[in-house]
């Protein structure tokens, strides 16, 4: 049986399932990655269910073994391991019914996802990561695709506590003509997940040729765009829905940030209040009837 028939069979009998049976069916659907790569033992203690359970799941659908089950996920993983489309037609396979399901399941994987993320790194390598990004002469920031929106975030967070942070954004066709800005003594802070742009993994090429101090955020140590073990910030980044998920690798760029704060010293803290005192003399912020100058619209009544 194909994974997308069993997902909807999953999906179409789940509120008939037993209340154990609904917890083990619910994750099966949410990390059918982990049923294909895991033991079956593996995946019910992560899950927190009993293995017997997994047993009792695959029987339910007529398989004749945990192993029969588990192969209809492992050829889905072979078959399309970052197609997108073949995961959303798993997605709508689950049902119309099932978006209430499918909400507390993104909600679930994010939450689980950033935990994992900060467990796996530790205070250690965000805070020497954070250290590095301080003392760094420039730091050139670099995110292609979904990935750009965290490289901003990042380099917008950062430019307020610091100078010197320049995003490699490629605009109007720049994106080679901006790694010529490259020096040795820079900084690179580069994010990317599966499937990894090429435009990203040839610049941390050219990066490294360079003999810049890269700092990857990513998503496994075998990652092209990975730099050395402690300049490497991996981030799971799973989710229930058809694309992989970006919040875990912002919640660690705010980390990043926090941390840099709390290490910069007075020369921070001055650097800030000087952004500060910028972003209130251009009005940046609305700040009510109450307060501040008036709007455009208010000034033409």
């Amino acid at each position: 049986m194909d994974y997308t028939t069993l997902a909807a069979m999953i999906a179409g009998s789940f509120a008939s399932l037993s209340p154990q049976l609904r917890v083990a069916a619910r994750k099966v659907l949410e990390r059918p990655d982990d049923v294909a790569l895991m033991s079956m033992r593996g995946f019910a203690s992560t899950v927190g269910v009993h293995p017997s359970t997994m047993t009792r799941l695959a029987r339910h659908f007529e398989f004749d073994s945990y192993k029969d089950f588990q192969e209809s996920f492992q050829r889905r993983l072979r078959a399309h391991p970052g197609d997108f489309a073949s995961r959303a037609r798993e997605l709508q396979a689950r049902g119309v019914r099932q978006s209430e399901t499918v909400l507390k399941d993104v909600l679930d994987a994010a939450a689980r996802n950033m935990g994992e993320s900060f467990d796996a790194n530790g205070p250690e390598k965000f805070t020497a990561c954070a250290e590095i990004l301080l003392k760094a002469p420039r730091i050139f920031c670099l995110g292609r695709r979904s990935c750009f929106p965290v490289a901003f975030y990042f380099r917008y967070l950062v430019s307020v506590l610091r100078d010197g942070v320049r995003l490699l954004d490629g605009l109007g066709g720049t994106f080679t003509d901006e790694l010529r800005e490259l020096r040795r003594d820079d900084v690179v802070f580069v994010v990317g997940f599966e499937p990894y742009s090429n435009a990203t993994v040839d610049a941390i090429a050219v990066a490294n040729e360079l003999g810049c101090t890269v700092i990857s955020l990513t998503d496994t140590v075998v990652s092209p765009i990975a730099s050395s073990p402690d300049r490497t910030i991996l981030v799971r980044n799973e989710s229930p829905s058809f694309f992989h998920s970006v919040a875990p690798a912002l919640a660690a760029v705010e980390a990043l940030a926090a941390i840099m704060v709390l290490r910069g010293g007075a020369k921070t803290l001055a650097t800030i209040a000087a952004s500060e005192k910028q972003m209130q003399r251009f009005s940046a912020y609305w700040q009510g009837a109450a307060g501040g100058r008036p709007s455009r619209m208010e000034q033409q009544r």
